[in-house]
């Protein structure tokens, strides 16, 4: 009995090693040779090339482009419709990548007009993760009758079993099991090639009904076709089938843009560009420094915060006045007696939880599926896209931080010993938040 009993806590201590590792490697700037919009197609096929599928080996480097339009939406009620009206009028391909695709009203109205455009020749690829989207259970009959209709799903299995290739059919185990505690959290669309969104919303109802207030942004240009990368390799990593004349997806923008503008990904297994480049973008903030976040509870990103309010740069933090994850909330508030010395202005938000992930330094703007937590700056898939735009700037200024603000409350320190004591503990453990 002792021997299997050890076993089980040696496997029990690897699997936990693997879940609660940050590991992290240098991997921004993007170096020389970085994925150029031109480049795309062949870096996919390169990747895809070489034979195996392997979830998290899509790490690719994508170089600075350009984008022609940057478009943010606020609130669901927003962003949606237009994100709809985008599929409705694909004449090609329209590909999901979606943390939390959902079984409510507007994850099947999803669902019933991708079902359309298949009978209309679209072609239709979708990744889910399966923790955020249950497709093994409550959202299962939406998924199987979507891939019944001809869409191509794959499924990232953050829990066991792993299983690879195309969602429902019978699907191979794969004895890796890399995917574990993984979770696929991001969020991005690519409509033939040509427009894409991201954000940080799931195609859920407490999006659209405003239980969630979140930021979708809306791109088209160059960077469109690096972002078409981005999908192409996740989801032949997930054993789908890698579709033959790639061409016809990376067409050439009728705008390139002059926008400058990057995606930046987070891959387990230390590939943190997006992560670098969030912590490098606090840094250079001269002026101002905007920030709206879910889960701010990373102890290097709140010292960064810290040393650009102490500096002089002017900081407006916003975050939830009651959020749907008490620890991380906790722990923040364990650290506003320091902000709010530093002089930085902390927001609460009521009636809503903030789940935008905005970052505004000078006229350096991120925004994503990043959280400020280490479940996304190292464990988790992300991405966001980052831009030297003084014009997007001002429109999130105009159409997020200043509507916010003007209906938020200012944080105050954690009061009375139980709450102190609350926050502290919960700031001693934010590696697992």
């Amino acid at each position: 009995m002792l021997v299997p009993a050890l076993a089980i806590v040696a496997l029990a201590g690897l699997a936990g090693r693997r879940v609660l590792g940050a590991p992290q490697r240098s991997s921004w700037p993007p170096p020389h040779d970085a994925v150029t919009p031109a480049g795309a197609q062949a870096a996919t096929e390169a990747l895809c090339g070489r034979g195996g599928t392997r979830p998290h080996g899509e790490a690719l480097d994508f170089a600075w482009s350009t984008a022609a339009t940057l478009e943010p939406w606020v609130e669901g009620a927003s962003f949606f419709p237009r994100i709809l009206a985008d599929v409705d009028a694909a004449r090609s391909s329209v590909h999901i990548l979606m943390f939390g695709w959902r079984e409510g009203d507007v994850g099947t109205r999803m669902a019933a007009l991708l079902e359309r455009k298949l009978a209309d020749g679209v072609e239709v690829r979708v990744i889910v993760d399966g923790l955020g989207s249950r497709p093994y259970g409550r959202a299962r009959e939406m998924f199987t009758g979507l891939a019944a209709a001809g869409a191509e799903i794959v499924v990232n299995d953050v829990l066991p079993p792993d299983r690879v290739g195309l969602f429902p059919g019978r699907r191979p185990v794969d004895r890796r099991q890399d995917e574990l505690g993984r979770a696929d959290h991001r969020k991005l669309y690519v409509i033939d090639g040509s427009v894409a969104w991201t954000g940080g919303a799931g195609i859920e109802d407490h999006f659209h009904d405003g239980r969630f207030h979140d930021v979708m942004v809306r791109i088209t240009g160059e960077v469109v076709r690096q972002a078409q990368a981005a999908f192409l390799t996740s989801f032949r990593g997930h054993g789908g089938p890698l579709p033959s004349g790639l061409s016809r997806f990376f067409p050439e923008p009728a705008e390139p843009g002059s926008t400058p503008a990057v995606l930046a990904q987070v891959i387990p297994g230390g590939f943190v560009a997006a992560s670098q480049a969030i912590a490098e973008q606090i840094e250079s903030a001269r002026r101002r420094l905007d920030v709206m976040n879910p889960y701010l509870t990373d102890p290097g990103m709140v010292e960064r915060i810290l040393a650009a309010a102490r500096r002089g740069v002017a900081v407006r933090v916003v975050v939830s006045a009651k959020s749907n994850n008490r620890g991380a909330a906790a722990a923040l508030r364990h650290r506003y007696a320091h902000l709010l010395e530093a002089g930085v202005q902390l927001w609460e938000l009521p009636g809503t939880v903030v789940h935008a992930k905005v970052v505004v330094a000078d006229d350096l703007v991120s925004l994503g599926t990043v959280n400020l937590d280490a479940w996304a700056l190292f464990r988790n898939s992300e991405i966001m896209v980052m831009a030297r735009s003084a014009d997007l700037a001002a429109l999130l200024s105009e159409r997020l931080f200043e509507r916010d603000i003007a209906r938020a409350n200012r944080g105050e320190p954690p009061a009375g010993a139980g709450e102190r004591l609350e926050s502290w503990a919960w700031d001693k453990l934010t590696f697992a938040l």
